[in-house]
């Protein structure tokens, strides 16, 4: 019999492909929990085969049905920057549907975390210490879990968060805003990291009591801009000036939390040193994208979710 797998924020950039994979193995009948079950996104998946359920973390009995019965649960909790309190709003959310879990006897869930800033360096940075905290009271009640923990993503080039990383200037450059003062960071294609969360649902035995920190690589902004530059010319693309203070203090709302996430990657002390980390790619993925773009392993996983950023033709090499 298929095992019941419960995806939190299906209809979303990580939750997503997590469900979009899990649908592609018999192995598992997947269980979405949205808040619109009458979304394009939701009904989509629908369509393939998912069972979809209307709920939310702020409603117990919601939570209660999305877990009964499953066999494993994948949580990512959400966040609104604009709210003052998003980050105690979080953590509320990450307890309740810890003990959802727990109530229902789920013997497998992969909650997305991050790393626990405060505790280790001494200043807050709530994006990240919330889902910590999270993570902290899973493990005190005993659940099986399995962590995994995301670094920033190439497709937020392309999302709501655009307006942040992509600037179009005077001189019809464009500018890319990770303002971490040249320090290299860690990158996915989230798009592609569905199927390794599949694997650790399908190895549980192997996984369980482990954390898991994902990359494709390791590389500065700069970087990321001559990448980009090569790929898209004649466009022409070169990482911000601005330093993680000048950020913190732009205008925007979350800038300042999105500034705090910035300091810790500046200072390097991204967990995956003492994770185990995961760089996981599809040597067919790569043959097809030699095909369209060319380049090397790490040109291709940043300029896939990019490609459609300026629609620019496809070019024969």
């Amino acid at each position: 019999m298929a095992k019941v797998i419960t995806v939190f924020g299906a209809t979303g950039a990580q939750g997503g492909p997590v469900a979009s994979a899990l649908l592609e193995d018999p192995e598992f009948k997947v269980r979405i929990v949205t808040r619109s079950a009458s979304s394009a996104k939701a009904k989509a998946l629908q369509e393939r085969g998912a069972w979809v359920i209307e709920g939310s973390f702020d409603n117990p009995s919601s939570l209660e049905w999305a877990m009964k019965g499953a066999h494993g649960a994948y949580v990512m909790t959400r966040y609104s920057l604009e709210l003052p309190d998003f980050h105690k709003q979080e953590i509320k959310q990450g307890k309740a549907v810890a003990d959802a879990a727990q109530a229902a006897g789920v013997k497998h869930v992969v909650f997305s975390s991050l790393d626990a800033v405060q505790k280790t360096m001494g200043f807050q940075c709530h994006i990240y210490d919330s889902k910590a905290h999270v993570e902290e009271y899973m493990k005190s009640l005993g659940l099986p879990v399995t962590v995994v923990k995301f670094p920033t993503y190439y497709e937020n080039y392309l999302s709501d968060w655009r307006l942040f990383f992509v600037k179009k200037l005077e001189d019809d450059t464009y500018e890319l805003g990770y303002a971490i003062e040249g320090a290299a960071l860690h990158a996915v294609s989230v798009a592609d990291m569905g199927f390794a969360v599949r694997e650790i649902f399908k190895n549980r035995t192997e996984w369980l009591g482990r954390t898991v920190g994902f990359s494709r690589g390791k590389l500065t902004i700069q970087q990321h801009a001559e990448i980009l530059s090569k790929h898209l010319a004649p466009n022409v693309f070169k990482p911000t000036k601005m330093t993680v203070e000048e950020f913190s203090q732009l205008p925007s709302p979350g800038a300042k939390h999105v500034g705090d996430a910035f300091k810790y990657w500046c200072l390097g002390m991204y967990s995956w040193h003492r994770t185990e980390t995961v760089t996981c790619w599809h040597t067919l993925l790569c043959s097809t994208l030699q095909a369209e773009v060319g380049g090397e392993d790490c040109d291709l996983f940043i300029i896939r979710p990019v490609f459609s950023l300026l629609s620019p033709p496809r070019r024969s090499h």
